[in-house]
């Protein structure tokens, strides 16, 4: 099998990127936003990081493991990488208020 180009490799880490954000924004806000009516944060922003953590890490091993799986390299150490760093951001807010 022949191994992809470098640069149409880049192309799709540069055209993805923006999906993987959109994904970390949209569980960020579910965090920020998860406490009670009184704003008390505690169990219930404890367990949307929780949730966070796992549809990242989950998001992570799928999506760049499926980029590297493809012999896109690049694009799957960089889905990877972002994916990864958010699931140990929610799980350090999930640690913090559990």
């Amino acid at each position: 099998m022949q191994r992809p180009s470098v640069w149409l490799d880049l192309g799709l880490a540069i055209v993805l990127l923006p999906v993987s954000a959109v994904l970390i924004a949209w569980l960020g806000m579910h965090v920020m936003f998860s406490g009670d009516d009184f704003g008390s944060s505690g169990i219930r922003t404890a367990q949307a990081g929780r949730r966070g953590a796992w549809i990242s890490g989950c998001a992570a091993i799928v999506g760049g493991g499926g980029l590297m799986g493809l012999r896109w390299w690049i694009a799957g150490s960089v889905h990877l990488l972002v994916l990864g760093a958010a699931a140990v951001l929610f799980a350090g807010v999930a640690t913090q208020h559990g």
